[in-house]
């Protein structure tokens, strides 16, 4: 036990120690607090980690062990309990399910103690993260309260952040004081992970987008590469790029949110390469990509894009985000809000996409819309017929990869009855088909 951070946030932060074994070894060297700590670490941490109230890194106690003329083992604190370990393995793995069916079946333990309590409280909270938002926001509100009794306030930290997130899944307005509250409780901390602080300003940025602030996220994303000192994992890096992205495609300069957006991809795949398995990341940067690069006039390139989009959330199991694929429209900004008229932004029916390209802007035709009569005025639309006419042939492509999809996940199932919700919008995919 007692592992280091690592940047994924993995539970028990530095290394568990027993206060009183270090008090004792220190008196036994006859060092006073400031001579035991100089050139280590400050007066003020060895006192709280004489008193509990913090933990070292690895390197901090070896080089305290060496001081002291003390192994380092004799400075350890017991093993704690050996669920913790799995919890911490299975939320690196980010395997959900296994990650709440066992922190469900510790809280059912009648002789949990309150540590452990709060450590498997957090657990559930980042479980249900994805799938249930505000499920999470319970547990994750619970656990912080708990961890903070128990004297784990970088855990507690981090419970306050995911809680945020949450909280901006819900598009609630409190999501951005919540992130902000995080990340100023884990900078009164010490000891503190450079990638985990990276993670908290990339959260905190998010929220900024969300609410339109567009040059706030912008600065708050930048940070979060800065603070990070070249440590983050191939992930968060794409996760930060493609908020980064984002947010200069709403400003209007496409080319650096295009040179972003080819980041965000890069590390992305790179990150799926390495762990094995497609995220669902992945195909929700290349959607996006796709449709910057269709808002370029770089038809083949977007659909490329949009093309590998649909594969990959086909491979990592997820039909949420595909019909904006399928239709060849952008996912909905952070906000939950439609482009809607915005100078420059992309417009769409439920018909087949048609964009003509005028003044600059960019109008669709078909139904539901006022066609336009002036001719087109960029010739990067009109150099390509070829490739705009192949887009209603690989859309009822992509809605057939669909329904199949949607069949074999109802044939898991059981049989299970459909959603309702999900049953309307492909009725009216399938209606929309017939029709083109």
């Amino acid at each position: 036990m007692g592992a280091a951070r690592n940047p994924e946030g993995r539970f028990a932060r530095g290394q568990a120690i027993d206060p009183a074994r270090l008090r004792h070894a220190r008196a036994a060297a006859g060092l006073t607090l400031t001579a035991a700590a100089a050139g280590i670490v400050s007066r003020q941490a060895l006192s709280q980690f004489e008193r509990g109230q913090a933990r070292p890194r690895r390197r901090t106690l070896e080089a305290l062990a060496g001081r002291l003329h003390v192994p380092v083992d004799a400075l350890l604190a017991r093993p704690r309990d050996p669920r913790e370990a799995t919890m911490r393995e299975l939320e690196a793995g980010r395997k959900w399910p296994e990650l709440e069916r066992v922190a469900t079946a510790a809280l059912a333990d009648l002789n949990l103690t309150p540590r452990m309590e709060a450590v498997a409280r957090y657990a559930l909270g980042r479980a249900a993260l994805a799938q249930d938002p505000e499920e999470a926001v319970g547990h994750l509100r619970i656990a912080a309260r708990q961890l903070d009794r128990v004297r784990e306030p970088w855990l507690a930290a981090e419970a306050l952040e995911w809680e945020g997130v949450a909280l901006y899944y819900l598009q609630a307005p409190e999501a951005l004081d919540v992130a902000r509250q995080a990340l100023a409780r884990y900078r009164l901390l010490i000891e503190r992970e450079p990638a985990i602080e990276s993670r908290m300003l990339e959260h905190v940025a998010s929220c900024h987008l969300q609410r339109q602030e567009v040059a706030d996220a912008l600065q708050t994303y930048r940070a979060a590469l800065a603070v990070a000192d070249g440590v983050l994992t191939l992930a968060r890096l794409a996760n930060i790029y493609h908020g980064l992205a984002s947010g200069c495609l709403r400003l209007g300069d496409v080319r650096q949110a295009l040179d972003y957006f080819n980041r965000a991809v890069s590390f992305s795949r790179a990150d799926c390469d390495v762990r094995g398995s497609v995220s669902v990341t992945l195909p929700r940067v290349e959607n996006d990509y796709g449709h910057a690069l269709l808002r370029a006039g770089q038809l083949d390139r977007a659909e490329e894009m949009i093309l590998a989009a649909l594969d990959h959330f086909e491979r990592a199991g997820v039909t949420a985000g595909k019909d904006h694929a399928e239709h060849g429209r952008p996912a909905p900004p952070a906000s939950g809000r439609r482009s809607g008229g915005r100078p420059g932004g992309l417009h769409y029916d439920d018909g087949d996409l048609v964009i003509h390209h005028v003044g600059g802007r960019q109008r669709p035709a078909g139904r539901g819309a006022r066609r336009s009569s002036r001719p087109t005025s960029s010739a990067r639309w009109s150099r390509r017929p070829a490739a705009t006419s192949r887009l209603p042939e690989r859309r009822a492509e992509a809605l057939d990869r669909y329904r199949r999809v949607r069949d074999s996940q109802a044939a898991r199932l059981g049989g299970a009855e459909p959603h309702p919700v999900a049953c309307s919008r492909a009725r009216r995919r399938r209606s929309t088909s017939d029709r083109a």
